[in-house]
């Protein structure tokens, strides 16, 4: 977990009875954490003060909130050297409300239009029913920008599937469609760490995985917290990790999705 979670703030997801107990969020490290646990102020526009977000960079930080009940972590999209400006792009494919297989479908479709750009993603599970598909990013775009560039990706990907998919966020009106949430992308917002586990039944974990894994059967409860460790090794190396390593530029990427968004448009005239 340690290179994901590397100089981001994160948010712990607190069990202290017990996953079947109350439970609650916690971004403000406590008064008594001790002074070797990295904590960065950041200032925070909807509590109008500084909060002490945790940073976790060793083991034995991950550790202490393991000790504090802290199951699932959510970690931001940009680091402390950079916080303004993610180092990725985000889709995060949500079924709620319909299947993991159409959200197999939708995230095959998300990559498609990103390699027709020029872009190589990367894929893992959420821990829960959903997926995340992310490119990989030059730390040198705002939050807004790398955000109106999803939401373009996930236009086109709506258009193609509109039977499939949406960017309507609110899940009574789906209608059985899979969301593609772009708008996790911002300051303050989090997505799950790649391998934390998640406070469902078999202890799932958000995983990564190989492109040619994303099959209409996947159950991603097969990737939990006692099959990760064998299913890691036997890999070799960690297919998630370009998220990390492969940078991308977006600079030639946004005139061949023009054109495909304009292409689109007048195959849309054409057929009126």
């Amino acid at each position: 977990m340690l290179p994901y979670l590397k100089d981001r703030p994160v948010m712990l997801t607190r069990y202290p009875d017990g996953i079947d107990g109350k439970m609650f969020y916690q971004k403000d490290a406590p008064a008594f954490a001790p002074p070797w646990l990295r904590t960065e102020k950041i200032y925070s526009e909807d509590s109008q003060r500084e909060i002490s977000y945790f940073v976790i960079d060793s083991e034995e930080a991950l550790a202490y909130v393991a000790n504090l009940a802290a199951i699932t972590i959510h970690m931001w999209s940009s680091r402390i050297t950079h916080l303004e400006r993610p180092d990725w792009l985000l889709f995060d494919i949500d079924p709620k409300g319909s299947t993991t297989r159409v959200a197999v479908d939708v995230a095959r479709e998300v990559a498609t239009v990103l390699r027709q750009i020029g872009l190589e993603p990367c894929l893992k599970t959420s821990g829960q029913m959903g997926l995340h598909v992310v490119v990989g990013l030059k730390p040198k775009y705002t939050y807004e920008q790398a955000r109106m560039f999803s939401e373009l990706v996930a236009g086109v990907v709506v258009k193609r599937i509109p039977k499939l998919a949406t960017i309507n966020r609110n899940p009574r009106t789906r209608e059985g469609r899979v969301y593609i949430d772009y708008l996790q992308l911002g300051h303050g917002k989090t997505i799950a760490a790649t391998f934390s586990v998640r406070t469902l039944a078999g202890a799932p974990v958000s995983a990564p995985m190989k492109w040619d894994e994303l099959r209409p059967d996947l159950d991603p409860g097969i990737y939990n917290i006692k099959t990760i460790v064998a299913r890691m090794a036997r890999l070799g190396r960690d297919p998630f990790r370009d998220a990390l390593d492969n940078q991308q530029n977006l600079e030639e990427a946004m005139p061949r999705l023009e054109e495909i968004i304009s292409d689109a448009g007048r195959a849309k005239s054409a057929q009126a």
